[in-house]
């Protein structure tokens, strides 16, 4: 579950013509609960967030959308760095930079990839497999590639 969207909470409820006690009786939350999360004061959890959900007869995932997935190019524009700073910290070329971050090539040493764009082992592999994984989307979608064709 990502972001919770108070604002959306809010709208919906009005647009359903409920009150927060109202609201709060559908969902089997109390009104505190429902008045805090669409102030955004708090994050329902999982539990709270579906009933919200059904009560209004929403997706999930329309209420709290779940967070994008990090690929390192994202990783490292977080982090307000270049692929010339990273290259610099991790002992490579700009260009090694690039297509590692493309996910054209993995690399042996995770700890020190991880350490030049400052974040953990797991954040970085898992930020790497996202742009492998989009990599490879792209190369299967082009006509004739991917898909034993050639």
């Amino acid at each position: 579950m990502g972001s919770f969207r108070a604002d959306l909470l809010l709208t919906q409820r009005q647009a359903a013509g409920l009150s927060c006690e109202e609201l709060a009786v559908l969902a089997h939350v109390s009104p505190e609960t429902i008045r805090r999360a669409e102030k955004g004061r708090s994050k329902p959890g999982a539990r709270v967030t579906k009933a919200l959900a059904e009560a209004l007869s929403l997706p999930v995932e329309e209420l709290a959308p779940p967070a994008p997935q990090l690929t390192l190019k994202r990783l490292r524009q977080q982090a307000g760095i270049t692929q010339k700073e990273v290259a610099g910290r991790a002992g490579v070329s700009t260009q090694m930079v690039s297509r590692v971050e493309n996910g054209v090539y993995g690399v042996r040493d995770v700890k020190r990839w991880a350490s030049a764009y400052g974040v953990s082992r797991t954040a970085w592999t898992q930020a790497w497999g996202v742009g492998r994984a989009d990599r490879q989307r792209r190369i299967r979608s082009q006509p004739g590639k991917g898909r034993g064709t050639e």
